[in-house]
């Protein structure tokens, strides 16, 4: 048995011309290297409907009723991280019959679903949720004379050379070890530099460069040295409120005696909370 040949727009087009010439089904069907038949049928749906081209829906039929295809995405909407797969199986399953993956697949696009890469959310536990959401309210009404005694501070990490992140390019093919498209990288992943800064409504103050690790007493000794003079700086002497996160080093028994001594008044963010502390974002 013969394969089927399908017939391009264009090959349709070509024999509606030919027809419109005057030329018979047997003649256009010698010229373009088809079939009586086909030829028929082309001038034949173009007669009754106006169309060239077939009308869409024709082909197999799917094996899925719709109500299994409305299951299918029922399950979806309930649970959308189900793999088609695990759908194809359970689908198996109820109609006793094999259903591929791909089945399952072509019925959710058909419902407007596209499969993406889930976007990445830290676990907050429940008990933290809850601390969130009353310092929230609790702050939710402060004026913005309570903002602007705010010095805010944090540690970050700077790479001399190189990115942590992933680097991207746009590229011709088989351009790929062209120089402007590679990213240069060294050995043992290059150099970084641990920094401490502060800043508040008002301005930003020098930042503190950390030589080697990071403990409680080093960092006691950058509040000592720095605090004070960049609240001054500021324009807040004896006046502001300092915050921090909850960093181990910033907790320690140690720190938090400093504190009570020297910042009269602290803001305490809560645990799993770094979206509080705007320096984030500078």
């Amino acid at each position: 048995m013969g394969t089927r040949r399908e017939t391009s727009i264009d090959v349709r087009k070509f024999i509606l011309r030919l027809f419109k010439r005057g030329k018979s089904y047997r003649e256009i069907a010698k010229i373009v290297g088809r079939s009586h038949s086909c030829v028929q049928k082309i001038i034949g749906r173009f007669k009754s409907d106006g169309l060239i081209k077939n009308k869409s829906g024709r082909g197999r039929k799917s094996i899925l009723s719709d109500v299994t295809k409305r299951k299918v995405l029922k399950d979806i909407k309930i649970d959308p991280k189900l793999s088609a797969v695990k759908l194809a199986a359970e689908t198996s399953r109820i109609m006793g019959r094999s259903v591929s993956a791909e089945t399952v697949r072509n019925v959710i696009r058909h419902a407007g679903y596209s499969s993406r890469v889930a976007r990445k959310k830290p676990f907050i536990s429940l008990q933290n949720q809850k601390d969130r959401l009353e310092f929230a309210k609790s702050h939710q009404m402060k004026t913005d004379n309570f903002w602007k005694k705010v010095i805010f501070s944090d540690e970050s990490k700077f790479n001399i050379f190189g990115s942590d992140g992933r680097h991207t390019v746009w590229r011709n093919p088989n351009t790929a070890l062209d120089p402007k498209n590679l990213h240069p990288t060294v050995k043992h992943g290059g150099v970084s530099v641990m920094v401490w800064g502060r800043m508040a409504s008002n301005g930003v103050r020098n930042l503190i460069f950390i030589d080697g690790i990071m403990n409680h007493k080093l960092y006691m000794d950058i509040l000592n040295n720095n605090l004070k003079e960049s609240a001054k700086k500021l324009g807040l002497d004896g006046n502001f409120i300092f915050q921090q996160d909850n960093y181990p080093k910033h907790t320690a028994r140690n720190v938090k005696m400093w504190c009570l001594f020297h910042c009269k008044q602290q803001l305490h963010t809560q645990p799993q909370s770094p979206d509080i502390n705007v320096i984030e974002n500078l």
